[in-house]
């Protein structure tokens, strides 16, 4: 899927003091099936940016599309569609829930079709290493394998656009690489778009393109 931002900005309103200006008038272009990788300094806006367009945030002014619809005209229950049917996330924290297991977990985007998408969960954790995990509890598992799981979640929906925020950030280098592997071989088997954001440099280059980010601007697209 095609995203573009025209005059995306976003400000954060603080009692009795000026409003925190965290994006300024971005445009950009991602085509579909690119791999993009944000960088820049902490405090850039990366985050708050990849938010927008993955619609888990709303701008302040401006506009995302995706295929060419303003989504933001839209009600939340549409974004909420949007982000279920077509639009997977990993962060840098696994977020998984502590009372499921791996496999309960990796079907809670696909809740309601869970039994119809029990065959699929499994063959997805088989392909980023985890079937013998299937059924142990986040706490059993280690950082690599937590990441893992949060990556099978991602996919369980064959997302059309992944974005991953600093998702190597919690992880020693040699796990880092198996996720980045991972990363890259599941948006390339669905042609996905991948949108990263990251300060680890050779992540970055491995992506199709490097925008790198400060103070709210894009310095390169």
């Amino acid at each position: 899927m095609n995203i573009k931002a025209v005059n995306l900005s976003k400000h954060y309103k603080k009692k009795d003091s000026p409003d925190v200006e965290v994006l300024k008038n971005i445009n950009l272009e991602i085509k579909s099936g690119e791999k993009v990788a944000f960088t820049g300094p902490s405090g850039a806006g990366k985050s708050t940016l990849i938010h927008i367009l993955g619609l888990m945030d709303r701008p302040t002014s401006g506009k995302v599309f995706v295929d060419a619809k303003d989504c933001f005209l839209s009600n939340d229950d549409y974004l909420c569609s949007m982000r279920k049917e077509n639009i997977g996330f990993v962060f840098q924290f696994h977020y998984l829930l502590s009372d499921f297991t791996v496999l309960e977990n990796v079907l809670l985007p696909a809740w309601k079709d869970r039994e119809e998408k029990l065959k699929k969960a499994e063959d997805i954790l088989g392909k980023v290493g985890l079937s013998h995990r299937k059924n142990h509890f986040p706490n059993e598992l280690s950082g690599g394998e937590q990441q893992r799981a949060a990556l099978a979640r991602a996919l369980i929906n064959d997302p059309k656009i992944i974005f991953a925020d600093e998702p190597t950030g919690n992880l020693d280098r040699a796990t880092g690489a198996e996720i980045e592997k991972l990363l890259f071989e599941s948006s390339a088997e669905r042609n996905a778009t991948l949108v990263l954001v990251t300060h680890n440099e050779s992540l970055a280059a491995k992506s199709d393109r490097i925008i790198k980010m400060t103070d709210g601007h894009i310095e390169t697209k």
